[in-house]
């Protein structure tokens, strides 16, 4: 009797494995429960809420995660900017005598970089702290500079602060030049502006040529 018991099960358990509802599934075992996915340690998806319709990523990281949505409208949002009062005051000042220069000129300080007009360059110039104080600051390219110039506000020191007493660290400018296939040579000045002691501002040209 044990036999036929025997015979009979093994044939009912052929028959399920060969049902159409359970072929292509995948069985779980004792064994497989303790088999864990493999992921990235620093990133987890977010459970019901980790893809969209078409199966993408839209929560990839669960702490600080963004929606589809917020990644979509940080997308269209412009970079930090100066107010229109300050934007204003970003002019060369009045050519003076430079006895770095030997000459008379209306900046403080050139630069010189070079790129493949394809490519891009950059450019970072340190402002070390001249004053005795804490000094109120802000910065930021001439309007008539060259479109192909741009301040890399991710990699600078803030737009607008307040600048250290002399010894302290420098505020850092970096500035990008991106010809996008022109070629020739490309001006920008920098003007960088001491609200309450304009007369420390300090002024910088940025050529770049592109070829």
């Amino acid at each position: 009797m044990v036999a036929a018991w025997l015979t009979c099960l093994a044939a009912s358990g052929s028959a399920l494995l060969a049902s159409p509802l359970l072929r292509g599934a995948v069985v779980q075992t004792r064994h497989s429960r303790s088999v864990k996915m493999q992921s990235d340690p620093f990133a987890t998806r977010d459970a019901g809420t980790g893809f969209d319709d078409e199966g993408g990523m839209v929560r990839g990281i669960a702490e600080g995660g963004l929606t589809l949505e917020q990644v979509t409208a940080a997308a269209g949002q412009a970079g930090p900017s100066l107010p229109v009062e300050k934007a204003a005051k970003l002019v060369l000042k009045d050519p003076e005598w430079n006895l770095d220069k030997m000459e008379m000129s209306a900046t403080d300080k050139d630069f010189e970089i070079a790129c493949n007009s394809m490519d891009d360059a950059e450019i970072v110039i340190d402002v070390p702290p001249m004053m005795n104080t804490f000094e109120d600051y802000f910065f930021g390219l001439t309007a008539d500079s060259h479109s192909s110039f741009s301040i890399s506000t991710d990699e600078s020191s803030p737009l607008e602060g307040r600048m250290q007493r002399r010894g302290g660290e420098p505020t850092v400018v970096k500035i990008k030049c991106e010809p996008n296939g022109a070629s020739g040579t490309f001006d920008a000045h920098l003007c960088f502006i001491l609200e309450n002691e304009p007369g420390f501002s300090k002024f910088y040209k940025i050529s770049c040529t592109s070829s």
